[in-house]
């Protein structure tokens, strides 16, 4: 394998985190040439100081200036490397083989983007750990729209913050700037369409997950909504299936808790789902509404 690797790490104060993690990231089993690249957005607890120390100096912006897809856009035109990996400063690889994993598929041609398994936090909620282990499963698969029977939006599921993408595949496809969140899923959907594969490999696995309340929940669906709509994910006809897409996700939750003698989990599922659909709902029509009321479920959310 002759990938060389550009690995971008977006962060803001996460001195705790990265002084556990970047010893790991250090000792990977990996011959190919590894370039860092790191963009702080107003760090003040000793993050830019440690990542000196390493011997990788800091791209400094404002904090308010930190956006998803423009603070990764500007990281990765900083990159000289074939492969392009994103990791947060918070997802802990488990072991050696990390990188190896998630950059040797690149051996094949055809394979233009890859991300890797994300497995809940010690001491995390069994409704976040549930989400977590259904989005990010054991068994690795490959997305190839030419083999895919239809076209619907859980084809273009992807996470930035444990990937990597081909530099030339970022250069023709950066992340959309104009979104609130979900960039990395409008990149996954360019590269299937431009008819590259998308690899999912649990064997590049991290350690990485945030809690979300019943309101966290709400405002992530809306900002979903909203940007997978303007990334024309949503609202598209030649794209369906998401109301079937929803509901199979509904039953499942159910059921797994229910299966458990969960009977509460599987009540606060249908709470937390709920949430989740009106979110999307509204989110999907953002650009319609009064933007009082935008603001005011996602101070992010801009014309």
């Amino acid at each position: 394998m002759a990938s060389s690797v550009s690995l971008v790490l977006v962060m803001k104060n996460e001195r705790k985190n990265i002084e556990r993690i970047f010893p790991t990231i250090l000792s990977q089993e990996f011959d190919a040439p590894v370039e860092y690249i790191y963009v702080d957005s107003g760090s003040t607890d000793g993050t830019i100081e440690f990542m000196r120390e390493q011997g990788v100096g800091a791209i400094v912006i404002p904090p308010e200036e930190f956006h998803h897809g423009r603070t990764r856009n500007l990281a990765a035109r900083r990159a000289k490397n074939d492969v392009i990996v994103f990791l947060s400063g918070d997802a802990a690889p488990t072991g050696p083989r990390w990188l190896y994993n998630l950059v040797r598929h690149f051996d094949d041609p055809k394979v233009g983007a890859v991300y890797g398994r994300q497995i809940p936090p010690e001491g995390m909620g069994p409704m976040r750990r549930h989400a977590l282990e259904h989005e990010y499963p054991p068994e690795g698969f490959v997305r190839d729209l030419a083999a895919a029977g239809s076209i619907h939006p859980g084809l273009f599921r992807f996470s930035n913050a444990n990937s990597a993408v081909r530099r030339e595949l970022w250069q023709r496809f950066p992340y959309n700037e104009t979104v609130v969140l979900a960039e990395d899923q409008g990149m996954c959907r360019d590269v299937l369409m431009a008819g590259y594969r998308v690899v999912y490999d649990p064997e590049a696995a991290v350690v990485h997950g945030h809690e979300r309340n019943l309101r966290g929940e709400f405002q992530f669906a809306f900002e979903n909504g909203l940007s997978l709509t303007r990334m024309g994910i949503l609202r598209n006809p030649a794209i369906g299936g998401e109301f079937g897409y929803g509901l199979r996700r509904v039953r499942d939750d159910v059921r797994h808790f229910i299966s458990k003698g969960r009977y509460g989990c599987a009540l606060q599922s249908l709470c937390v789902n709920a949430a989740k659909w009106i979110g999307v709902q509204l989110g999907k029509r953002g650009d319609e509404l009064p933007r009082a009321w935008v603001r005011r479920i996602s101070p992010k959310a801009r014309p």
